[in-house]
C-alpha cells in the first residue's frame, strides 16, 4: 500500500491550503465589510450568506463526502459512480435554487438582507457544483487540484473585493463578484475533472437511483441538519433582534470559524485513508484515530485558553472595540465551543468510516430541536449572549452524542496519564494568565512553555516516532 504518512501529510498540506485560502478569504472579507460598512450592514451580509450556506448544504446533501469515500474505495468505477451521483445532484441543486428564491418572500429579515439573498442565488448553484468536483479530486487523492483552483479564484475575488470595497460599492454589487468568482472556479473544475478521469462524466444516469438515495439520505440529512443547527442561532438572532445584533455576533463567530478550520482539515485529509483502513485493518484504524484525538486535544487547549482570556484584545485588534466591543463576551463563550468541537471531531470521522452513520442523523435531529428551544428561550431575554450560550449548550449535547458511540475509547484516551498532566498544566497556565490580568507580555512565554510541555510530556516517544517516522504504521 502507498506510504500512509506521505499520502496523509501531502493531503493534509493541500487541504490546509484549500480551506485556509477559502476561509481566510472569507475572514478577510468579513473584516473589511465589518470595518468599512458597520455592524448593521455586516449583519445583513452575514444573514444572506448564512441562508446561502444552508441552501448549499441542502444542494450538497452529502453527495460530496459519499463521492469521496466511494471513489477512494473503487477508482476503476469512478466514471460510473460520478455520473450517477451527478445526475441525482442536479435535482437537489434545482430545489436549492428554488429555496433561495422562496425564503426572502417570507419577509423574516430586513429588506436589505432579503435583497442580498436574491443576489446570492446563482452563487449557491456554482458553489455546490464546485464542491462536487472537489470531492471527485479528493476521491482520487488529488488534493492539489482543489488547492490550485481555490488559490486562483479566491485570490482574484479578494483583490476585486478590496478594490470595490474601499470605493464603498453597494453590497448588492459586491455580491455579484462572489457569483462571478464561483462561476470562474466552476469552469476550471469542469475542465480539470475531464482531464483527470479521461472520459465523459456529463451523462444522465439514474440507474440504481433508489440505492443511491438510501445511501445519500443518511449523509444528506446529517450534513443539512448539521449545518442548520450550527447556524440556526444566527438566523433566529436576525429574525428576533435584527441586523445590528447579527453583525456583532458574527464578528466573534468569524474568529471561531477560522479556528475550526483545523479539525476540518484533518477530517477532510484523512477520510479516504480512514475509509480504507476501517476495512483492511481495524486495529490500526483505532490506533490512528487515537493519535488524531491526542493531536487535536493538545492543539485546542492553548487556543481556548487564549480566546477566553484575551477575547477583548482579539476583537479590538481585528474589528475595533468601539463598534464591536460587545462581541468579546461572546468570544469567551465560543472558546468553549471550540474546545468541545475539537474533542468530538475524531469521533465523527470514526462514525462515518465505520458505517454507523445513522447515529449522526439521530444526533443532529435532536440538536436542531434543542437549538430552536434554547434560542427561543434565551435570545429574547439575553440577546446575542443568549444565542452564544444556547449554541454552547447544543454543541455539548451533540459532542456527547458523538462520543457515546465510542465512549470506552474516549475515556481511555482522555484519561491517559500524559493527557491528565497536560490538562493540569493548562489549569496552572490559566491561573498565571488570570493573576497577571491577561497581560500580553506573558502570552508568548505561556505559549512557548505549553508547546514544549505538550511535545515532551503530552506526546510519548512512540507518538513522536509515529508522527515523524517514515511510515505511520508498519504494514499499512
Amino acid at each position: 500500500m502507498q506510504n500512509g504518512r506521505v499520502t496523509i501529510w501531502k493531503n493534509s498540506l493541500f487541504v490546509f491550503f484549500s480551506q485556509t485560502i477559502r476561509l481566510l478569504t472569507n475572514f478577510l472579507i468579513g473584516i473589511g465589510i465589518a470595518r468599512l460598512y458597520g455592524p448593521e450592514a455586516f449583519g445583513q451580509f452575514t444573514i444572506a450568506f448564512t441562508v446561502a450556506n444552508i441552501c448549499i448544504a441542502f444542494a450538497d446533501f452529502g453527495f460530496e463526502l459519499l463521492l469521496t469515500t466511494e471513489i477512494a474505495k473503487n477508482k476503476k468505477e469512478a466514471v460510473l459512480i460520478t455520473r450517477k451521483y451527478l445526475s441525482m445532484k442536479l435535482i437537489f441543486v434545482g430545489l436549492s435554487f428554488l429555496l433561495m428564491l422562496i425564503i426572502p418572500s417570507f419577509q423574516l429579515f430586513s429588506q436589505n438582507s432579503r435583497t442580498l439573498i436574491y443576489f446570492l442565488t446563482l452563487y449557491v448553484v456554482f458553489t455546490t457544483f464546485s464542491n462536487f468536483f472537489y470531492a471527485l479530486f479528493r476521491g482520487f487523492e488529488k488534493f492539489e487540484y482543489e488547492s490550485k483552483i481555490s488559490l486562483i479564484t479566491n485570490l482574484t475575488l479578494l483583490i476585486f473585493l478590496a478594490i470595490f470595497g474601499f470605493l464603498k460599492t453597494p453590497l448588492e454589487y459586491l455580491m455579484l463578484l462572489f457569483v462571478a468568482a464561483r462561476f470562474f472556479g466552476l469552469l476550471i473544475s469542469i475542465k480539470t475533472a475531464s482531464l483527470l478521469i479521461g472520459a465523459s462524466i456529463y451523462k444522465i444516469d439514474f440507474t440504481d437511483w433508489e440505492s443511491i438515495i438510501k445511501q445519500i439520505l443518511i449523509f444528506g440529512t446529517y450534513f443539512l441538519l448539521g449545518s442548520l443547527y450550527f447556524q440556526l442561532d444566527t438566523i433566529l438572532l436576525g429574525v428576533w433582534k435584527g441586523d445590528h445584533a447579527v453583525g456583532i455576533y458574527q464578528s466573534a463567530y468569524k474568529v471561531m470559524l477560522l479556528l475550526l478550520l483545523i479539525p476540518d482539515i484533518l477530517r477532510s485529509s484523512v477520510l479516504p485513508f480512514l475509509s480504507r483502513l476501517s476495512i483492511e485493518n481495524n486495529e490500526y484504524w483505532i490506533r490512528f484515530s487515537r493519535l488524531l484525538y491526542k493531536l487535536l486535544l493538545l492543539t485546542v487547549l492553548p487556543i481556548s485558553l487564549v480566546l477566553f482570556f484575551y477575547s477583548e484584545q482579539i476583537i479590538t485588534l481585528i474589528f475595533g472595540y468601539e463598534q464591536y466591543g460587545n462581541a468579546a463576551p461572546v468570544l469567551k463563550i465560543f472558546s468553549f465551543i471550540i474546545l468541545v468541537r475539537f474533542v468530538g471531531d475524531v469521533f465523527v470521522s470514526m462514525i462515518i468510516t465505520s458505517q454507523r452513520r445513522i447515529i449522526l442523523v439521530v444526533i443532529v435531529i435532536i440538536a436542531n430541536v434543542i437549538s430552536f428551544i434554547a434560542n427561543y428561550l434565551l435570545i429574547p431575554k439575553y440577546n446575542l449572549y443568549g444565542a452564544a450560550i444556547g449554541s454552547l449548550f447544543v454543541n455539548i449535547i451533540v459532542v456527547i452524542g458523538y462520543i457515546s458511540a465510542y465512549r470506552k475509547s474516549f475515556f481511555k484516551w482522555t484519561f491517559e496519564v500524559r493527557n491528565l498532566a497536560v490538562l493540569t498544566f493548562v489549569l496552572f497556565l490559566a491561573f498565571l494568565i488570570w493573576y497577571n490580568n491577561a497581560s500580553l507580555f506573558i502570552l508568548p512565554i505561556i505559549l512557548l512553555t505549553y508547546l514544549l510541555f505538550a511535545f515532551f510530556i503530552g506526546l510519548s516517544k512512540d507518538d513522536r516516532k509515529t508522527i515523524f517516522s517514515k511510515l505511520y504504521f508498519k504494514g499499512v
